[in-house]
């Protein structure tokens, strides 16, 4: 996500907190959570990271809030960590009076003691930090000994398109690793980990690919405007883009895949 920090959709970079459409984000974040992928990484990290009730557990980068309520509906006790005022707002606002409590505060600078939490998760926030080792060596910090903790995350380098010119689509590509902090987070997560210090001890990757309607809806459209706005390519390629991609689509061939990495560990105990 995304790239879900796009021009059309507003920037989920930490620098760009002060510029941001909550609701867009929100709306992003929502159909990119819905993706099969992104589904299946979910439900691995979770297993891999076995929350027990009475266990504290910290999501870092929570955005609208549903794997805090997950982790809260499992231990009792789960806080989100949340740069953005607009997201935190409508992730209270899907909690409802629950006691999911959600702060203010950057992967970077966690507002927290050293040796907090039992459990921490990170979903698809370290493309969007400028300092991937220190938000991991933050998460390290406030994890305690024995404490897990899984990262997800995309590489933006794993975006494959077909078929079209392959000079406008590397163009294009270029656009959205540009519109990443980080867009090589996800081969960078198991390496995170270890230099942080914490005992790996898992490791998967899940595949986005979009279906053949995703030639002219979603993620493809957003893309096309965002490239030509960006001066990355012209609106005459941009036509032929998406000439290319809806024939395609049309008789069947038409791929957009996106890869997406977990990795889970553990901090070593005293």
């Amino acid at each position: 996500m995304t790239s879900t920090d796009g021009e059309h959709f507003g920037s989920f970079k930490t620098a760009d907190i002060d510029r941001q459409d909550a609701a867009r984000l929100a709306f992003v974040l929502d159909a990119i959570a819905a993706k099969p992928a992104v589904q299946t990484l979910k439900a691995w990290a979770l297993a891999a990271l076995a929350p027990k009730p009475g266990e504290f557990a910290l999501d870092v980068g929570s955005g609208t809030g549903e794997d805090t309520v997950a982790l809260y509906a499992i231990t009792g006790r789960a806080v989100g960590v949340e740069p953005s005022p607009g997201l935190r707002a409508e992730a209270a606002q899907r909690a409802g009076q629950g006691e999911v409590e959600y702060v203010e505060g950057d992967a970077t600078d966690l507002p927290y003691d050293d040796a907090t939490f039992d459990v921490i998760r990170c979903e698809r926030v370290l493309q969007h930090v400028g300092e991937p080792a220190r938000a991991v060596a933050e998460m390290a910090r406030v994890l305690k000994p024995g404490g897990r903790i899984a990262l997800i995350d995309t590489d933006w380098q794993t975006a494959i398109m077909h078929p079209a010119d392959p000079d406008v689509i590397g163009r294009i590509s270029a656009h959205l690793m540009s519109q990443s902090a980080n867009p090589f987070a996800g081969r960078q997560l198991r390496g995170l980990l270890v230099d942080a210090g914490l005992t790996i001890e898992g490791e998967t990757a899940a595949t986005w690919i979009e279906p053949q309607e995703g030639a002219n809806e979603g993620f493809l459209q957003a893309m096309i405007p965002t490239s030509v706005a960006a001066g990355a390519i012209t609106a005459e390629e941009a036509e032929a883009f998406q000439t290319a991609m809806t024939e395609a689509a049309a008789r069947g061939a038409f791929h957009f895949s996106l890869t997406m990495y977990g990795v889970t560990g553990t901090k070593p105990s005293r």
